[in-house]
C-alpha cells in the first residue's frame, strides 16, 4: 500500500498554522492538543494499521516556511510486520528562513524477518534549525526475535542552502554482520540517534559538555560537533521508551535553547530610524486619497 502525508506550516502574526495538509488512510494528521494552546504547530502522525506490511511505502512531506515553528509527533511504536520483499519509507523536509522543526518520532521494532529501507532528507537554509531524532530496536526482545530481522536500512541526509553537510548512513544485517559485538550494539538491544542543526550547535556542545558530563543509568551515549552547525549524539540502552524520553529530553533542550538564542538575537538587532517603505505607501494612498476627496466635492452641483 502506498500512503502520503504532507504538512505545509506557515507564520501567520505570532502563531505558526497548518496551512496545508494531506493524508490518506492507514495514516491520520491531527493536531496535538488545542491547535493554539501555544504559538509553534504541534501535530501527530497516528496510524490505524497494526504496522508497515510488505510492499507497503510511506511519503512524509513535511514543508516549514519562514519564520514558522513545527513539533511533529508519532502515536506508537513503528512495527515492521515478517516480509518478502521489503517496506519503504521516504521523508523530505524542507526548512525555510528561520524556521524550526522538531521531529523525534518512537523507535522502529523490526519483527522476525522483517526489510525496511528508510531514506530521510533534509534540506534546510543556513538559519533554520533541525531537531531530529530515531530509535532502531533489535526486535521483539520478549518473544524471542532480538536481532532476527533481515535487514533495516536508514540514510539521513542533510543539505543546509544546497550544501550537502551531513549524511547518517546505518545498514543492519544481523544475518551478515556482528551487530551484537563492538561498534554495533554491543550488549545493548536499542540504539538511538539525534541530531541538532542550528547556527547554535556550537554553542549548544559547549552546555553538554557540562550538563551531560554525568553519567546515566541504563543508557550510553557520545556526542561530537559532525558537521559545520551541525551536533550529532548516539545513545544504547535497553529500553525504547527510556531512550524515547532521553531523546525527547534533549529536544526539548536545545528547543529551548534555540527560542533563548533567537531571543538574544532580536535584542541585539539595530535599530533604524529611518522612514520605513510601507510607511511611505501608507502616505501617498492617504494623500491620493484626499485630492480624491476634494475633486469629488468641487463636482458637486451647487445647491
Amino acid at each position: 500500500m502506498e500512503s502520503t502525508i504532507k504538512i505545509n506550516a506557515e507564520r501567520e502574526g505570532t502563531y505558526t498554522v497548518l496551512k496545508e495538509s494531506f493524508h490518506n488512510a492507514p495514516y491520520k494528521l491531527t493536531h496535538y492538543g488545542a491547535p493554539r494552546a501555544q504559538a509553534h504547530l504541534e501535530m501527530i502522525i497516528m496510524s490505524a494499521s497494526p504496522g508497515i506490511m510488505d510492499g507497503d511505502v510511506l511519503t512524509i512531506d513535511v514543508h516549514v516556511k519562514e519564520q514558522a515553528e513545527l513539533k511533529l509527533f508519532t502515536q506508537s511504536f513503528n512495527k515492521l510486520h515478517p516480509m518478502q520483499n521489503g517496506a519503504y519509507q521516504h521523508s523530505h523536509m524542507k526548512l525555510l528562513d528561520g524556521s524550526m522543526l522538531h521531529y523525534v518520532p518512537h523507535p522502529v521494532t523490526p519483527f522476525k524477518d522483517a526489510i525496511f529501507h528508510a531514506s530521510n532528507r533534509i534540506d534546510m537554509a543556513a538559519n533554520a534549525t533541525l531537531i531530529w531524532g530515531d530509535i532502531i530496536s533489535a526486535g521483539r526482545i520478549y518473544m524471542q526475535e532480538a536481532f532476527l530481522f533481515q535487514k533495516v536500512h536508514s540514510k539521513t541526509q542533510i543539505f543546509r542552502d544546497g550544501r550537502l553537510v551531513l549524511t547518517d548512513n546505518q545498514c543492519l544485517m544481523p544475518k551478515e554482520q556482528p551487530v551484537q559485538e563492538l561498534l554495533f550494539f554491543e550488549s545493548y538491544t536499542h540504539q538511538a540517534t539525534f541530531i541538532y542543526a542550528s547556527p547554535w550547535a556550537k554553542k549548544m556542545k559547549a552546555e553538554w559538555d557540562e550538563i551531560l558530563a554525568g553519567e546515566y543509568e541504563d543508557i550510553a551515549f557520545g556526542f561530537t560537533y559532525a558537521a559545520d552547525d551541525t551536533l550529532l549524539l548516539r545513545a544504547l540502552g535497553n529500553d525504547g521508551e527510556l531512550l524515547y524520553s532521553f531523546l525527547n529530553m534533549l529536544g526539548q533542550m536545545c528547543w529551548e535553547f534555540t527560542r533563548h538564542e533567537q531571543a538574544l538575537l532580536a535584542e541585539a538587532a539595530p535599530v533604524v530610524e529611518v522612514e520605513q517603505p510601507l510607511l511611505q505607501v501608507e502616505k501617498a494612498k492617504k494623500s491620493k486619497r484626499e485630492v480624491a476627496r476634494k475633486a469629488k466635492i468641487k463636482k458637486q452641483p451647487a445647491a
